[in-house]
């Protein structure tokens, strides 16, 4: 599965007076946002590129770089010009509008934008992200990322692992990395014809906050039996996920046969926001870690000898009770949201990257 893409989303370094009228009606806010106003915004200059960065430098992505301090560039009129249909569909929707101003509040943190698509996630959010941040590149950081010394330590992989062998359907059942790998209700299933490509259609679940039930997600990962730029890997893989396209190289560290079929993989990815790494744990039944010792003790011992601490393994929760929808914001809870006087000034981040300062210790859930 893709490691939970997150997003390269603002940083605060300069300020800018957002000039607006002093109290708007909701109609005539949800017009100005709908038809691409943020006049301002739109007007402005450009941030310069990033702070400290000189030509050639490197980033370990977008999170180290906000971190650092980094300043986004802009070009406001890109995202009507370039993506206007994908930025109209978004500003005439209240819980879109949301996720985006959510999102820029994150500055990239991992887990604080996950529970942003777990409130608001529509594939309208994801269609926009893909166009303006990727595409279009309406938001760029400036720096190239390097990870050429992420990918040259792989740990060794399994040799005569062949994809036939993944033919089917498995459940993850432990994953080592918690931001990345513990999701609920994960379930892959491998399709090898036309080899070496190999699709795995992959579906899990992001719970919603205050125990309201989960998010349904369901994407496809194209991987690839090949060793990859190092020569050290056992698939290369490439998705999208959220509107943004990831890489990996998996590394099949070891497998089980007979009466206890298990995969174990470590992997390492990058998207726009920085490398990841972690592991995990296939099987072909929900419990086997628990129901089998066999197969736990024989994982246990892969585990170990490749440098992962089986006691570090999260257990995944397969269970898959009802309650889940197909989006962040389902239609229902998507027409609840109401646009408050504060968003505009996070929309305007956008647009011009600095206007707001970052919010200590941002809250998700406490979004109103």
């Amino acid at each position: 599965m893709a490691r939970c893409v997150t997003l390269w989303l603002g940083c605060a370094a300069c300020a800018c007076a957002l000039k607006v009228p002093a109290h708007p009606s909701p109609a005539a806010l949800a017009k100005r946002l709908g038809t691409g106003a943020l006049a301002c915004g739109l007007a402005l200059a450009p941030v310069g590129p990033a702070v400290g960065a000189g030509e050639g430098e490197g980033s370990a992505g977008f999170e180290e770089f906000a971190a650092q301090g980094g300043t986004m560039e802009a070009k406001p009129q890109c995202f009507f010009d370039e993506c206007g249909d994908q930025s109209k569909a978004c500003f005439t929707n209240p819980s879109c509008l949301k996720g985006i101003t959510c999102l820029g509040n994150c500055r990239g943190e991992q887990e604080c934008a996950t529970q942003c698509f777990a409130r608001f996630g529509s594939e309208k959010l994801n269609d926009w992200l893909s166009c303006t941040l990727e595409d279009k590149g309406c938001v760029t950081t400036g720096v190239k990322q390097d990870t050429s010394a992420f990918y040259a330590t792989a740990p060794a992989r399994l040799s005569g692992f062949r994809p036939s062998d993944l033919e089917g359907k498995w459940y993850k059942i432990r994953g080592y990395n918690a931001k990345y790998d513990c999701f609920p209700c994960q379930v892959n299933t491998f399709a090898t014809a036309g080899a070496p490509s190999v699709k795995n259609d992959i579906e899990f679940r992001v719970p919603k906050p205050g125990g309201a039930g989960y998010w349904q997600n369901a994407l496809v990962e194209t991987m690839v039996d090949e060793r990859g730029p190092q020569g050290k890997a056992s698939f290369t893989v490439e998705g999208k996920m959220y509107g943004l396209t990831f890489h990996e190289q998996w590394y099949v560290l070891g497998a089980g046969e007979g009466s206890a079929p298990f995969v174990l993989v470590a992997y390492k990815g990058d998207t726009q926001q920085g490398p990841y790494e972690g592991a995990f744990l296939y099987a072909r039944e929900k419990d086997a870690y628990e129901a089998n010792p066999a197969l736990k003790a024989k994982a246990d011992a892969l585990a170990s000898k490749n440098g992962l601490d089986p006691a570090a393994f999260c257990a995944i929760d397969n269970a898959c009770p009802a309650g889940a929808s197909a989006f962040g914001a389902s239609e229902d809870e998507g027409a609840k949201e109401k646009l408050a006087w504060s968003d505009v000034f996070d929309l305007a981040e956008w647009f011009r990257p600095g206007t707001t300062k970052q919010k200590a210790a941002f809250d998700p859930n406490a979004m109103k």
